[in-house]
């Protein structure tokens, strides 16, 4: 039996990965069980391409394209060639650095790294040394260290700052009055394959479900044929607007109140869970 939907997109770090940041056998058998169905199959996540592959590398399918850094960029799941990105504007960019700067604090710049040649430029501070230095020790990532974000340095894809769990909600609050959401998006998310608490910032419209759409325009799919599968702030947008959006048991309240339909957690495998019931037919379109 064929699906009805066309495309699967989910979400990498608390849905497609459990709390020990790894694949468990029954998602990455459910997913292609999902491919022979004919869906396509899209991971949708916060962390660049290079953070990426692993992933792509474990579930072991020719996936044909990747949404990365929330959005910010579509590429080719196999060679990292860049499809689309959506960069922050130079001249805020700029500003936010200068933002982050008056507080002393370090900002970790990413770029396209087929464009920029590096991953990120990690500009230096004094606030938070220890975790950045842990952050650096973790990233399988190419990193740069500089006293200021260099002049001939391509836009970046994200900026974004380590921040006390405690203070992350004000935080963001201090961001958001100095850049309004037609200037900049942040979000304030916990990072599982680090363990710590960031501030991320993007150009405004960026988010996954914006990419997506590009995704399905070029493959000719309707928004009501994707399936959308998360448990974080940056996946309410595609759970929302998706023809499914399916939250993960162990997914934060923003994400369920958003859903259609829900299952069980990351460390249940419920990714997989909830490929087969789709696959059965219990979420067909009406």
């Amino acid at each position: 039996m064929r699906c009805a939907y066309r495309l699967l997109a989910v979400d990498v770090d608390g849905t497609l990965l459990n709390s020990a940041n790894s694949l468990a056998p029954a998602n990455r058998e459910a997913l292609h069980r999902a491919h022979e169905a004919g869906l396509t199959i899209c991971l949708c996540t916060g962390r660049c391409y290079t953070e990426t592959r692993p992933v792509i590398e474990a579930i072991g399918l020719d996936l044909d394209a990747a949404v990365c850094v929330f959005g910010a960029l579509l590429c080719d799941a196999q060679s990292g060639r860049t499809i689309h990105r959506w960069p922050i504007p130079r001249q805020t960019a700029r500003r936010l650095l200068e933002f982050f700067a008056s507080q002393d604090e370090p900002a970790l710049v990413l770029h396209d790294r087929t464009e920029a040649g590096v991953d990120y430029y990690l500009v230096r501070g004094r606030r938070h040394a220890r975790e950045y230095e842990r952050w650096l020790e973790l990233a399988p990532t190419v990193v740069t260290r500089v006293d200021r974000w260099p002049d001939d340095a391509p836009e970046p894809l994200r900026i974004g700052v380590i921040v006390d769990p405690a203070d992350a909600v004000a935080a963001r609050e201090r961001l958001t009055a100095a850049f309004p959401p037609a200037e900049l998006k942040c979000n304030a998310i916990f990072a599982p394959n680090y363990r710590l608490h960031v501030l991320e910032c993007f150009a405004p419209q960026v988010n996954k479900w914006f990419a997506l759409c590009q995704l399905a325009r070029d493959r000719g799919i309707r928004p009501s044929e994707v399936v959308a599968i998360g448990d974080d702030i940056n996946d309410v947008e595609m759970i929302r607007s998706a023809g499914l959006g399916v939250a993960m048991g162990n997914a934060i309240p923003a994400v369920k109140s958003v859903a259609k339909c829900y299952t069980e957690t990351n460390d249940e495998a419920g990714v997989a869970a909830f490929i087969d019931r789709m696959l059965a037919g219990e979420y067909a379109p009406r």
